[in-house]
């Protein structure tokens, strides 16, 4: 037995059976509650009631090492998990509100302090969420070329021009409702009389599927952002298309959203005459000064890091679970003490801005996010960190050499985004550096817009969750997709005034023809050869889609000239289309009489 003596405190420690075991008397102190139970008996520190008990700090440090493992694990911390997810998902709970928010009996209690609607919105998957708000909502499946079955969610709007929203990395389309309706882009553009398509990238929660492939095979995992932009967006934008009837749509995308439409438009071309206007929220290509200190750090060991997850087999990054759900429930609502951990995750990957959190939808925001990615998405990012390129996937000198008959591989070609393009970035982005986009924004042949949002502080994921989101850059991009849409219109109203210039002035020379034919003699036999020039044939002309206002226009047969120049023109600057196409165009069977619904 062994005794120390303190003027404030006796510890007593007894060794039994090998073990330690610590017995606490003297002067109690006036501490809180939850450092007895967290500590029990300490250096210094007596608590009648953990002194007894032997303390928690064990159990504390377990709880924090499966909290850590959660938030910031891997796949296989999840698999290692899962086997007692039926168990651990309860008592994690249980234990959490005892340990943690002991402090304040009015707090423990299993989270029923929660507000009711943060709840049921963490819990709710994208098509709930939308229709528990009052608005419609479909659910649309789409089959790429290389056989992933990717879930993309309507806010449905008969007749109004499409708008479709692409999110990030490791996040889904709820990012862009589960704000509510008065911050959700999503329902902002429904109110403003858009046909809202919100896509989820293969690998998230709702586009897990595959024709041949099941999720668990590595093989399904064998992607990068390069075949979302191949294969995904060609898939969306097509299907979209054809179910609405237009022939162009608005996309707007964040951070790898938007990295996605530049290798779309670099691998297919002809995809930009589908594209009216591109928004790029956080614009992801040029990332070698991100300032992240985490990634990073990360990129430092890119090569090990590659190497363990292949050998590990891990291909799957932080998936969405229910017992990610359940816990983020617990540990991130108003009255855990914990709520600030929460909040500093995600300051630590975007940027802090504490101003522009509402902390009060942080189990909201991570119920949905993350949401699970492929492992060698991340090592493509990491591959761009490191060569400052905005390029294909390294595979090493000898696979590069098969399969782009080089060395190195290639960069994505930004001439061929011929869009155009609004960029919104910031000064706290620590994803995105504001070199990074002046750079994008060199090289890009068609940006109308450049916006660097005016406040210091605001970061990455602000533009989703951002409490004046809407006043700091959504009003700004709404904006911007009304002046595309009204130069279109204005464009098409002067072809339409051209093209009624020219039949005047047609059946004007008509009548001059006919009038000569009354005065003039009729030729003989022998000058059947001569006579008047022969009137120009009257073909049909363009035809003009829809203003994309929630109207569109009203199609009417008119007989005109063939194309002019100044048509030639127009849709050569507007619709990206050459000469040759609007030639072959002009084949077109009515012309629109313009009717705004603006």
């Amino acid at each position: 037995m062994m005794k120390n003596l303190n003027t404030t405190t006796t510890t007593t420690t007894t060794i039994i059976n090998g073990r330690q075991h610590c017995r606490c008397s003297g002067k109690s102190l006036k501490k809180s509650e939850i450092i007895y139970r967290l500590f029990g008996c300490g250096r210094g520190r007596r608590a009648s009631h953990a002194g007894r008990s032997g303390g928690l700090w064990p159990i504390a440090i377990i709880l924090y090492a499966l909290l850590v493992l959660q938030l910031f694990g891997s796949s296989m911390a999840f698999t290692i998990l899962s086997p007692f997810s039926s168990y651990t998902s309860l008592s994690f709970k249980n234990l959490l509100n005892s340990v943690l928010l002991s402090s304040n009996g009015n707090l423990a209690g299993g989270g029923r302090n929660l507000k009711s609607d943060v709840l049921e919105d963490a819990s709710l998957i994208t098509p709930k969420l939308i229709r528990k708000y009052g608005y419609p909502s479909e659910t649309h499946t789409v089959v790429t070329k290389d056989g992933y079955i990717l879930e993309m969610h309507r806010i449905p709007k008969k007749g109004a021009q499409p708008v479709l929203l692409m999110h990030g990395i490791l996040d889904t389309s709820a990012t862009w409702v589960l704000m509510g309706p008065k911050s959700g882009l999503g329902y902002m553009l429904s109110d403003l009389g858009y046909d809202v398509w919100m896509g989820n990238a293969r690998g998230n929660r709702y586009s897990k599927n595959h024709t041949s492939l099941n999720s668990d095979y590595m093989e399904f995992w064998d992607f990068t952002f390069h075949e979302m932009g191949k294969y995904d967006l060609p898939a969306s934008i097509d299907y979209i298309l054809a179910k609405t009837g237009y022939d162009q749509l608005h996309y707007i995308g964040h951070s790898q959203g938007t990295a996605v439409f530049w290798v779309l438009c670099s691998e297919q071309p002809q995809y930009a005459q589908k594209i009216l206007s591109m928004h790029a929220l956080a614009p992801i290509a040029y990332i070698a000064d991100m300032k992240s200190p985490l990634f990073r750090t990360l990129v430092l060991f890119l090569d090990f890091l590659t190497a363990a997850t292949r050998m590990l087999r891990i291909t799957e990054f932080m998936p969405n679970t229910k017992f990610l759900v359940e816990q983020t429930q617990v540990v991130c609502h108003d009255n855990a003490m914990t709520q600030d951990v929460c909040s500093n995750i995600l300051f630590l990957v975007a940027g802090y801005n504490s101003e522009q959190l509402n902390k009060t939808m942080l189990p909201v925001m991570l119920s949905h996010t993350p949401s699970g990615a492929s492992i060698k998405q991340l090592e493509h990012f990491g591959q761009l960190m490191k060569s400052g390129h905005f390029s294909k996937f390294d595979r090493g000198y000898l696979r590069n050499q098969l399969e782009y008959n080089r060395m190195t591989p290639p960069d994505y070609d930004l001439s061929k985004v011929k869009v155009p393009v609004a960029l919104y970035y910031s000064m706290n982005d620590m994803l995105v550096s504001t070199t990074g986009v002046d750079r994008l924004a060199r090289e890009l042949p068609h940006v109308i817009d450049k916006y660097l949002v005016p406040m210091e502080k605001f970061n990455h994921l602000d533009f989703l969750w951002a409490i004046d989101v809407k006043t700091l850059v959504y009003n700004r991009l709404v904006r911007n997709l009304r002046r595309v849409e009204n130069f279109k219109l204005k464009h098409a109203q002067n072809l339409v005034n051209i093209q009624l210039q020219q039949l005047q002035q047609q059946q004007q020379q008509r009548q001059e023809l006919a009038h000569n034919q009354h005065t003039m003699p009729l030729p003989s036999s022998s000058n059947v050869g001569g006579g008047a020039a022969p009137v120009a044939p009257i073909v049909p002309a363009l035809m003009i889609v829809g203003n994309g206002i929630g109207g569109g226009v009203t199609r009417t047969p008119l007989n005109v000239p063939a194309a002019t120049a100044a048509t030639i023109a127009f849709h050569q600057g507007v619709n990206n289309l050459p000469p040759a196409a609007v030639a072959a165009a002009a084949a077109a069977v009515t012309t629109p009489t313009v009717k705004t619904n603006v």
